[in-house]
C-alpha cells in the first residue's frame, strides 16, 4: 500500500536535456513522503532511459507513457488518475524546485481550514544557459481570488502550485482543448467551487526560459483559437471582471460595437491602470479599421500578454 502524502506529477515531452535537474530537485526535497509520477507524452528522445536510471535507485518514481497528445492537459490527467497521495504538486519537466518547497506549502495546508484549495509560491524566471535571473515574480494573492484570476493567470506556472487530489477530482479533468492555458482554466474552476488561495512568501521555484519552451509572458493563450475557446468557456466571468479581454473577444468575433463598449468601459474604469487604458485605447482605434489586419495583429500581441 502506498502511503505517500504528496503525489508529484511531471508531464514531459522531449525534455531529456532538462529532466535530470527537475527530478533531482524532487529528490532533494526536505520531506520524503512523496511519489513521483512522470508522464511521458510520446517523447522520442532519451526521456525513458533517464527516468529508468532514476527508478533503479528510487522506487518512489513511476514512469507512464502515452502517445503524444499535443499538450500538457492529457498527461496531467493521467497523473491525477494514478495518484495516491492526499496532495498534488505539479512540476514542469524543465523547472526546478528549491528544497523546502513542498514542506512549506504542506505546512500552510495543514494549518488551514477546509476551504483552502491552492498554495502557490514566489518564483525566479531564469535564462537556462546562463542561469541568470531575467526577472522574479511574487504572488501575493490569497483568500477569494476569482476576480484576479479572471484578469490574469497570476500563478504563472503550475510548477508553483500545490493542491489536494480531492479538489482536482471535484473540479474535473484538465481541459484537453487547451494547449497552454489548461492550468489557468483549472485554477478558475477550483476558485468557482469556493476554494481559497494562499501562498508561501518565499522564492521556491526556478522557472527556466529556453528555446524549447513557451516564454512565460506568452503562456496564457496559444493564438486566437485558444483565446476564443477560453473566452467562450468563461464568458460570464469575463462579463463581470475583465472588460479589456471581453472587448478583444468581441473584436475577434466581428461584433465591433460590443467590442468598443468594453474598450471604453476599461478606459473610464477608475480601477484600470495606465497600461490597461492604453491597450484599450489602441484596441478602440483599431476597431474602427478592422481591415487593417497587420495593425490588429500588433494589438493582439499586446493584449494576449495582459
Amino acid at each position: 500500500m502506498n502511503n505517500s502524502k504528496i503525489s508529484i506529477i511531471i508531464p514531459t515531452y522531449n525534455r531529456d536535456l532538462f529532466l535530470k535537474r527537475t527530478i533531482l530537485s524532487v529528490q532533494n526535497q526536505t520531506i520524503s513522503n512523496w511519489e513521483l509520477l512522470i508522464i511521458d507524452d510520446g517523447s522520442n528522445d532519451n526521456t525513458k532511459d533517464i527516468v529508468e536510471d532514476f527508478i533503479k535507485d528510487d522506487k518512489r518514481i513511476k514512469y507512464l507513457y502515452q502517445d503524444n497528445s499535443g499538450g500538457p492537459a492529457s498527461p496531467k490527467n493521467i497523473g491525477v488518475k494514478n495518484a495516491t497521495g492526499e496532495y498534488i504538486a505539479f512540476l514542469d519537466s524543465d523547472d526546478e524546485w528549491f528544497p523546502q518547497k513542498l514542506e512549506k506549502q504542506l505546512k500552510i495546508f495543514e494549518s488551514s481550514n477546509d476551504k483552502l484549495g491552492i498554495v502557490a509560491c514566489f518564483l525566479y524566471i531564469k535564462e537556462d544557459k546562463t542561469k541568470k535571473i531575467i526577472s522574479n515574480y511574487k504572488n501575493f494573492y490569497r483568500d477569494d481570488v476569482i476576480e484576479k484570476l479572471v484578469k490574469s493567470n497570476f500563478p504563472i506556472t503550475s510548477s508553483c502550485v500545490m493542491t489536494k487530489l480531492s479538489i482536482i477530482k471535484e473540479a474535473g479533468e484538465f481541459d484537453t482543448k487547451f494547449k497552454v492555458s489548461d492550468d489557468w482554466d483549472m485554477w478558475i474552476r477550483i476558485s468557482e467551487l469556493g476554494y481559497q488561495f494562499d501562498f508561501v512568501p518565499e522564492y521556491l521555484l526556478n522557472y527556466f526560459v529556453h528555446d524549447k519552451n513557451i516564454y512565460y509572458r506568452n503562456s496564457n493563450f496559444n493564438g486566437e483559437k485558444e483565446f476564443l475557446i477560453f473566452c467562450n468557456k468563461h464568458i460570464d466571468l469575463f462579463l463581470r471582471y475583465n472588460s479589456l479581454m471581453l472587448g478583444y473577444y468581441y473584436f475577434l468575433t466581428k461584433k465591433l460595437k460590443l467590442s468598443r463598449k468594453y474598450f471604453i468601459k476599461t478606459i473610464i474604469d477608475k480601477e484600470s491602470n495606465i497600461r490597461q487604458k492604453t491597450k484599450s485605447l489602441g484596441c478602440l482605434i483599431i476597431s474602427f479599421f478592422p481591415k487593417l489586419e497587420k495593425m490588429a495583429k500588433k494589438i493582439w500581441k499586446l493584449i494576449k500578454n495582459f
